[in-house]
This record gives C-alpha cells, sequence and structure tokens, in this order.
C-alpha cells in the first residue's frame, strides 16, 4: 500500500519540536517503530505523521494499521484526537487544536439529532454548557477554553509563542488583551469630547517647573511623581516649588515609594517644608513584588508635609483605594484618596495643584468638590486626556447645579 499525507489532516497535527523530532528519530533508528502507523483503506495516515516521514528519511518501511470509519467527519475527528493526547501538547496547543475540531463535533451532533440539519452549536450543547463541552475535550476549564479562543484570535505571535514556552499564562495575556480593548474604547470616547474648562481650572502643557503660580496662593498640592530612581531629583524641584507657592499652613502630600521615603523627606526639609505625617493607601487591585527586598507590597505612601504649622481638622492617616484601571495612564490612582483629602485638606474655592498631571486623577477631583486647579503635564497625549476628563467632570458639577430644585 502507498501511503501518503492529506494536507487537511497535517493541518491538525501541531510540529515536533526539533529536539523532539531528533529524539523520536534516534529512538526509531536505535530500536525500530513500534508503534504502527494509522491509515484509512486508501493509505491515507491518519496517526503517525512525524513516524511516516522519519521512516522516510531512514529508509525504513514502517508498520501500518488500517481504521475504518462510517463518516469522513468521524475520520477527521480521530485523526485530531490522536494529537489531542500527545502529552507535549501545551493548553492552548489543544485549545487551538479543538477550535479547528469544533465545526466537525458540530456535524457529528448534528448527525445525531436524526434529520434536523438546522441546529448550531449552543443548541446541540444546551443550558450554555458549549464551552465546558469543548473545554472537555481541550483537558482545560471552559473558561480556560473560551480565554484561549480569544487569545488565538487576537494576541500577537510573540505572546502566543511565550504562552507556549511558559513565559506567560493563557490568563495573563487574555487580561492585557482586556486591558487594551478597555483603552481602545475609553480613548474613543475621549476624543469625541470636546475641551470647555471653566475659569477655575488651569492647565499647563509644560514642565512643572515653569508653570507661573503666584506665591503663597496654592493651599494643597496634591501630586504622584514617578517613583523610578532616575526621576528622583524631581521631588527637590518640587519641594523648591512647593516653598513658594503654598501658603502658610498649606499642605503638600505626595506619592513616594517606599524605598524613598528618607531622600524625599531631607529632599523636602532643605527647602524649609516640615515633615507632618505619613499616609497609607491600602491597595484594592493586584500587588506588586518588591523581588530584591523580598517584599509584597499592599499599599502606597503618601508623604504630608506642611509650610508652617497646619491649623487644619483632623484626618485619617489609612484610606484603602478602590482599584482604577490603568486604561488612560499606567501611574492612575482611584479618586478615593483624592476625594477625601482635598475634602478635608481645603475649603471650597482654594487652589489645589498637581504638578504631575498624568490623566487628571486628582484635578477631576478637586472639580467635583468646588476648588480651584491647576495642573502641569510634559506628555501631550495625557495631557489632551486630562482637558477632556476635567471638562466630562465639570459638565457633571454643571448639571447636577441645574437639576437642584430652585428655592
Amino acid at each position: 500500500m502507498n501511503l501518503s499525507i492529506n494536507p487537511e489532516y497535517e493541518k491538525l497535527v501541531t510540529p515536533l519540536l526539533e529536539e523532539d523530532y531528533n529524539s523520536l528519530k534516534k529512538s526509531i533508528k536505535d530500536q525500530g517503530l513500534w508503534m504502527p502507523i494509522a491509515t484509512n483503506k486508501e493509505g491515507v495516515i491518519l496517526d503517525g505523521h512525524h513516524r511516516f516521514k522519519i521512516c522516510k528519511e531512514l529508509g525504513i518501511r514502517p508498520r501500518v494499521t488500517i481504521k475504518e470509519f462510517d463518516t469522513k467527519t468521524d475520520e477527521i475527528i480521530f485523526v485530531g484526537e490522536c494529537n489531542l493526547k500527545r502529552r507535549q501538547l501545551t493548553s492552548l496547543q489543544r485549545i487551538e487544536l479543538v477550535r479547528k475540531l469544533e465545526p466537525h463535533y458540530v456535524e457529528k451532533a448534528k448527525s445525531n439529532q436524526g434529520t434536523r440539519t438546522d441546529l448550531n452549536i449552543v443548541e446541540i450543547f444546551p443550558q450554555g454548557k458549549t464551552r465546558d463541552k469543548l473545554g472537555e475535550k481541550a483537558n482545560v476549564s471552559g473558561r480556560t477554553y473560551e480565554k484561549g479562543t480569544i487569545v488565538l484570535g487576537k494576541a500577537s505571535e510573540d505572546d502566543i509563542k511565550k504562552i507556549n514556552s511558559g513565559e506567560k499564562t493563557i490568563s495573563k495575556v487574555y487580561r492585557e488583551l482586556n486591558k487594551n480593548k478597555k483603552r481602545e474604547e475609553r480613548q474613543e470616547e475621549i476624543k469625541k469630547i470636546q475641551v470647555n474648562l471653566p475659569d477655575t481650572v488651569t492647565l499647563y502643557n509644560l514642565e512643572f517647573q515653569y508653570v507661573p503660580i503666584l506665591p503663597n496662593s496654592v493651599s494643597l498640592i496634591l501630586t504622584d511623581p514617578p517613583y523610578h530612581d532616575k526621576f528622583l531629583h524631581l521631588y527637590e524641584d518640587l519641594a523648591k516649588q512647593a516653598s513658594k507657592v503654598l501658603r502658610e499652613g498649606g499642605s503638600l502630600v505626595c506619592y513616594v515609594g517606599q524605598g524613598n521615603i528618607l531622600k524625599v523627606g531631607n529632599m523636602m526639609e532643605k527647602y524649609g517644608l516640615k515633615f507632618h505625617w505619613p499616609l497609607t493607601v491600602l491597595h484594592s487591585g493586584p500587588s506588586a513584588s518588591v523581588f530584591g527586598k523580598k517584599i509584597l507590597v499592599a499599599c502606597k505612601i503618601m508623604l504630608w508635609f506642611t509650610k508652617g504649622k497646619y491649623e487644619g481638622e483632623f484626618v485619617r492617616d489609612v484610606i484603602k483605594s478602590e482599584f482604577q484601571g490603568k486604561e488612560l495612564h499606567e501611574w492612575a490612582q482611584s479618586t478615593k484618596e483624592s476625594d477625601y483629602y482635598i475634602k478635608h485638606l481645603t475649603i471650597e474655592n482654594e487652589i489645589v495643584y498637581d504638578p504631575f498631571l498624568g490623566s487628571g486623577t486628582f484635578g477631576v477631583s478637586a472639580v467635583t468638590q468646588n476648588r480651584q486647579f491647576i495642573g502641569a503635564e510634559i506628555n501631550a497625549e495625557h495631557f489632551a486626556t486630562a482637558q477632556k476628563l476635567l471638562t466630562v467632570a465639570n459638565s457633571k458639577i454643571r448639571k447636577k447645579d441645574f437639576d437642584q430644585p430652585q428655592s
């Protein structure tokens, strides 16, 4: 019998890695072909594509076992499921293979239903169990199968390689795809917003060191500088500016990387600012790992400095944040902490200043609480986003005021 390879069937065979192929070849060369190659009556190979190729390379006549099936569909499913049993396949490779077999499972299920030909896979596997049935075929959960099909359809080739090599997981790439999708959707929404800022908001698309602010005019500087050591010098520039623009009794509250608390404190005191208290923001989203220190970070630290003596009200030094996606800015924060500290460290119409504006989170808190706001951001894209988000925040305030019953 002359053996042949059907290209359609070969697509259902995941190629062996070079190392695995060479190992199989050595085994066949040393010990012969133990497992026969499965074919149909016409000699088309159903199982054993790699073994057949190796036998040809070595000049060995392979042993053959013939399989017969009632339908072409059954034969195709046999080819795919033989390859599903290979232990070297990754979860994503099994999902990819089941995905290729899915229309054939549907065809087989339809034939089992009798004369009806109008059924789809949802009707064949009722009660929302489609993904679970297919996941079972791929030896994964239904949820993982669903994620895997999305990853296969949308992820880059590089990410798929990383999943199959173990560098990334299906879930991680799926989350990244979702994050990117949300970012794109949010950015499309923002593009439609026409900037219309109130007179109480002033934004500058330049480095904060050059922002013109009147001396002794700001009640609160609330900001989140970049944490990396290469940006540490910015805290000194911030301290220098704060010492001039803060009013007597005003506050500077800034996020600080835990490893730089002492350095930042020394910079601030160098310019006459007094350390007042550390503030802790508890994470509600994923935690970071500091491998060099063997620390699982469960909070962020804000340092509170004052110009002169603080005469305000009592405030809490621990607050639980609400997770905010980073669709618009990689350092974006929740508004929960900024809402709280702006409310308790300032009064209406006082000036709040953020020299690292980002996408405008702290500005939104200031606007919604009827404070004047000044912001600076050097990144043009983030600046444009902040303009539009503050426009939306202001429009909501105006609508709220309009909807208030008139006395």
